[in-house]
Formats: C-alpha cells, structure tokens, sequence
C-alpha cells in the first residue's frame, strides 16, 4: 500500500514540476494602440505564443501573430469590442478583456447567418468511431456465414440429387 501511495505522491508532484500559466500584461500606449506582452510563470520566454485579437460578437479574427522573441507585440486597438486569445497549443488558451480605444467601441450590428448543408459537421468522437467499426465488423460477419450456410445448402442439394 506504501508503494502505491508513493508512486501516486510523486505522480502529483511531476504534474506539478511541469505545470505552467501563462502570465499576460495588456498595456494602453494612449495612441489607440496597446502593447501586449507575456512570459510563463517558471520565468521561461513564451516566444512563439500565438496572439490572436477576435471580435467579441463574431469570433472573426481581426488580428493574429506569434510572440516575438521580445515577448512584446504592439498593435492598433480595434474599434469593435475583442477578446485577446493566447493560444499555447494543446487546446492551452489564455484569454482577456480587449482595452478600448479612446473614443469607445463602435456597435455592430449582428449578421444573421442562415444555416446550409454544408455548416453540418460529422461527429469523430472515439464512441462514434467505435460504433461503426463494430456494425462494419458485425455486417462483415453476418456476410461470411451467410456465404458459408448457403454453400452448405448447395451441397447438401447437390448430394440429395
């Protein structure tokens, strides 16, 4: 029982070791810019952190970029309302607030988008996947000893002639 709970201490204490944030700092330049920089909280560079300015409303990109290796980026704000989107990779995203411009966020109006055929996504969880292999398998099966019941039939024919 010791062996178990040892190995499950040092398990916990490995995830720990290797876990890290993402620390982000947003600053208004008072020019309608801001300079966005970051660094992981082990104190290592987040050079090649994708940095991505999405509308808020739409989640249409308005900017996109990677971090320099002067973990420093300064753009244009915006004049719609954004999100700032730190993607670390590994589905890691780390996300905040856009600062707003001096003269405020213009309003958008909302684009209704009407649904099509071609918007209709196909499922690829592993259950999904797993449950066609087994109907493939399953068909497959019900094929092959039909073939064989049925040339077994055959011959017994042929043999009653």
């Amino acid at each position: 029982m010791k062996k178990y709970l040892i190995l499950f201490l040092l398990l916990i204490l490995y995830t720990n070791i290797n876990a890290h944030e993402l620390e982000v700092n947003v600053i208004d330049n008072k020019n309608n810019t801001i300079t966005i920089s970051a660094l992981l909280n082990t104190g290592e560079s987040a050079v090649g952190v994708l940095v991505r300015l999405e509308d808020k409303n739409t989640k249409e990109i308005i900017f996109q970029k990677r971090l320099p290796k002067s973990n420093q980026l300064t753009t244009n704000i915006p004049k719609v309302a954004y999100i700032i989107v730190f993607d670390e990779g590994d589905d890691d995203l780390t996300i905040e607030e856009g600062i707003p411009p001096k003269e405020g966020f213009q309003e958008q109006k909302k684009k209704e988008k009407k649904k099509s055929r071609g918007d209709a996504h196909i499922s690829t969880n592993n259950a999904v996947v797993f449950s066609i292999i087994i109907a493939f398998l399953l068909l497959l099966s019900i094929m092959f000893i039909g073939k064989r019941n049925t040339d077994k039939l055959i011959k017994e024919l042929q043999n009653k002639r």
